[in-house]
């Protein structure tokens, strides 16, 4: 179980220890029916009351924006992203660029995305085989990814993420991130990319991160125009 679940459920299980507390309290102020019966009464009754506790806080979490953000803390990466990136040892220093979606749920994290053309049509495809790795300051994501070069085959990629902190006060999360991606198999397998995300809060669509990298080219000369 990961540490997030295991704050909830330890949640939960304070306010059914409290609940049984007060409970014992009461019966042995006071039998109702018999010491015996009392008791099984308690320990029934606290059981259920535990599971409806989890229920309860379970659902409430995972249906409010902002109990998630607080939830996956510096680790709340849900939404829209843009991504750029440059082969490593490429002579050229062409830039690619696509869009990443992640999705977050009180269990783990993936990831649906694509990469983009010059004129905008896309290249590639890509979705997450694995939860969001966690070792130490660096996430890790495995893809299965397709490339317009051999858009019949799948390979693999992996993923390695720096996070950058917003700068709000309260309820940091990354809004940018850096890293680098390494692709096994294919024709492109052995390539190593030094990628750069930015996190579009406002956006609600993958068409709209698309706008968005328009407009900064147009008025920036590039996707990701500096913070």
């Amino acid at each position: 179980m990961n540490p997030r679940l295991r704050r909830l459920n330890a949640i939960a299980l304070a306010v059914t220890l409290t609940y049984a507390l007060a409970a014992v309290q009461l019966v042995s102020k006071k039998t109702i029916v018999s010491p015996v019966v009392d008791a099984i009464f308690v320990y029934v009754t606290s059981a259920g009351f535990y599971k409806l506790i989890v229920d309860v806080l379970f659902r409430a979490v995972a249906s409010s924006q902002i109990l998630m953000r607080i939830y996956w803390g510096r680790l709340h990466i849900a939404g829209l992203w843009s991504y750029v990136y440059t082969v490593d040892g490429s002579p050229d220093k062409t830039i690619f660029f696509g869009v990443w979606r992640f999705e977050q749920n009180l269990y783990g994290t993936l990831v649906v995305g694509f990469g983009l053309t010059d004129d905008f049509q896309v290249r590639s495809h890509v979705r997450s085989v694995t939860d969001l790795l966690e070792n130490g300051k660096v996430c890790e994501l495995v893809n299965v990814r397709t490339d317009s070069v051999d858009s019949r085959s799948e390979y693999y990629s992996r993923t390695t993420m720096f996070f950058e902190l917003s700068r709000s006060r309260m309820f940091r999360r990354p809004d940018r991130m850096r890293g680098k991606t390494y692709v096994y198999g294919g024709p492109l397998t052995g390539r190593i990319c030094t990628n750069s995300f930015l996190r579009h809060n406002d956006a609600r669509t993958e068409q709209d991160v698309i706008k968005k990298i328009r407009a900064n080219v147009q008025s920036h000369g590039q996707i990701h125009p500096d913070p």
